[in-house]
């Protein structure tokens, strides 16, 4: 697979975003919350990733070790 760029959103739209990369190197997660939801884990490299709109309504949530930040709309939660 190429690679391609895709545009994506939070469920309500206010954080928008585009990232350029070649999906088929995803993989599955070992964290709990990916493994409870059935996430895909893919890495983007900060060059590749564009925030469109919204950096005021990130969230960021991390647990346990304190290693992965996970960020997420304040709010819709995606």
């Amino acid at each position: 697979m190429d690679t391609q760029t895709y545009t994506g959103s939070c469920h309500c739209g206010r954080i928008r975003f585009e990232v350029t990369t070649n999906l088929s190197r995803a993989s599955e997660c070992n964290c709990s919350i990916c493994r409870k939801r059935g996430y895909l884990h893919h890495m983007v490299l900060p060059e590749r990733f564009r925030l469109l709109a919204g950096a005021e309504d990130l969230e960021t949530y991390q647990f346990g070790t304190f290693t992965a930040r996970h960020l997420f709309c304040r709010h819709c939660g995606v």
